[in-house]
């Protein structure tokens, strides 16, 4: 009997608690298209909460290692002796890895989510953006396989490492998508009943300045609404916006799917993203996403966004497409948009990503 065994551990960046999660969505996903006789398991640090997996295929263990003592240690190949002739699958590149001779039955694929710490290393913090690029480097040397969740990074890749990278496309995780209780969550945050939502961050790679100077040139601009999942809280809004844009310091993750699930558009200005999990998330809210030059936004997005090129772009589109229409209501350009995001959230599932992830590791 196979078991895939996922590494439920991330990688400790600003987008580690939603990956852990997407992690969980992703074992259950493994269960249930498991072939006969195979399962899944979720390996967690003895530290983590332990979640309950819906499916009675999936079961969930402990390294004896606490979080904190994981990007340290697993870069020793003893701590992946555990892992000899598994199945192994780890949502970024913290994962343990060993040389192992060629007919142990060991298998184990890495997704490396982004390439920020090469292009953008000020989005992650020079420290882990040091530390992302070594962990990259070592599974290229050690994994068996590369996954990238786009076209767009999946190239990037195999041009930094000179190793092919295949593509498996993730979904949203389940915290992402709308819920009964968002419209109280939306309330609870104090949120406007209209708005746009964004994760850009300060700096010339985040670009949130687009947006700022966006709203503080055209009044008419609804409310902005910043996500930030940093721990470090971002700098004081400028005082001219104080009362039109409200910063979310995310403390549980179902806040980023209350806020993305409720706001006309997002605003997606910045160089490059992270694994893209607000984009998927907004587009099974069917929320259109505006974007600027970041290839693999405009891959997940395709005809669900509208992509720009230029600060003077980002801010005309912006306008047009938070105008409402003679009624109030919004502007036919973003009925349409709606559809269309609506239309293309279709692709992404769990379901599919885990046949794959079988189909891959059977293939390897």
């Amino acid at each position: 009997m196979a078991t895939l065994t996922v590494i439920g551990e991330p990688f400790p960046d600003i987008e580690a608690r939603v990956q852990a999660s997407a992690a969980r969505c992703l074992t259950d996903a493994v269960a249930v298209a498991a072939p006969r006789g195979c399962s899944a398991r979720l390996i967690l640090a003895r530290d983590a909460v332990f979640p309950q997996l819906e499916s009675p295929k999936a079961r969930v263990e402990s390294v004896p290692l606490n979080t904190g003592a994981l990007p340290i240690l697993w870069r020793a190949g003893a701590t992946a002796r555990p892992l000899d002739g598994e199945f192994v699958h780890a949502v970024t590149p913290l994962v343990p890895l060993r040389n192992r001779r060629e007919d142990d039955g060991s298998q184990t694929s890495v997704m490396v989510p982004h390439t920020l710490a090469w292009h953008a290393p000020e989005l992650m913090g020079a420290t882990h953006a040091k530390a992302f690029r070594s962990f990259v480097k070592r599974a290229a040397k050690l994994a068996d396989v590369l996954l990238a969740p786009s076209h767009a990074v999946a190239t990037d890749l195999e041009e930094l490492t000179g190793l092919e990278v295949r593509v498996l496309q993730l979904a949203p995780p389940r915290e992402f998508l709308p819920a009964e209780d968002s419209a109280g969550t939306r309330a609870e945050l104090g949120l406007p009943s209209r708005y746009v939502a964004t994760t850009a961050l300060p700096g010339d790679h985040g670009r949130l300045g687009w947006l700022l100077d966006a709203m503080q040139n055209d009044a008419s601009l609804p409310p902005l609404v910043v996500l930030h999942l940093g721990t470090d809280p971002l700098p004081p809004v400028r005082e001219a916006l104080a009362e039109r844009v409200h910063v979310v310091q995310v403390e549980e993750l179902h806040e980023i799917g209350a806020v993305i699930s409720g706001a006309l558009l997002l605003a997606l200005p910045q160089v490059m993203i992270g694994a893209g999990f607000e984009v998927l998330g907004a587009l099974a809210a069917a929320v259109p996403v505006l974007h600027a030059d970041c290839a693999a936004t405009a891959e997940l997005a395709i005809d669900g966004g509208v992509r720009v090129e230029n600060e003077a772009e980002f801010a005309a589109a912006l306008a047009r497409l938070t105008e409402g229409d003679s009624e109030g209501g919004a502007s036919a350009e973003l009925r349409q948009l709606r559809a269309f995001a609506e239309d293309r959230s279709r692709s992404f599932s769990w379901q599919v990503t885990a046949w794959q992830l079988w189909e891959l590791h059977a293939n390897l």
